[in-house]
């Protein structure tokens, strides 16, 4: 697993998350964050992104992984976006994690369970993908 940090994270998908964050407060739409660990594959990352949908935001993280914003969609439809984004590539196995975005979180408590999400998939030779709503995180 390559690193990520909490930096590269917020530096790409912070703005983004804070505006999720916001709208969910604000108008109570869900939104769900997903992190696809490309580490060691040689998979196309481009078409990767392209097949998300359109109302999502999918962005390169370091050159090893790929985030995307679940926006729009409640949270079993984006652990099924990421079920088909993850399984279109089966033959590299990828690791994702799914995290759901809560009322009053900030921006860095996001990332942070993203990150922790990501240790323990990378950690779990048996599955592929981590949802927190499986697998609470501490």
């Amino acid at each position: 697993m390559k690193e990520l940090s909490l930096n590269d994270l917020m530096f790409v998908f912070g703005q983004d998350i804070k505006m999720a964050l916001y709208t969910l407060d604000r108008y109570g739409v869900e939104a769900n964050l997903a992190l696809i660990a490309c580490d060691d594959y040689d998979v196309d990352k481009t078409h990767l992104i392209e097949s998300v949908r359109q109302s999502d935001i999918a962005k390169k993280i370091n050159g090893h992984y790929i985030a995307v914003l679940f926006t729009f969609v409640d949270h079993a439809n984006a652990r099924t976006a990421l079920e088909k984004l993850i399984f279109s590539y089966h033959q590299y196995q990828l690791k994702g994690s799914l995290v759901m975005l809560k009322k009053g979180e900030t921006v860095e408590s996001v990332c942070e369970r993203l990150l922790q999400a990501n240790n323990v998939i990378h950690r779990d030779p048996d599955n592929q993908i981590l949802d927190e709503l499986d697998h609470p995180l501490v």
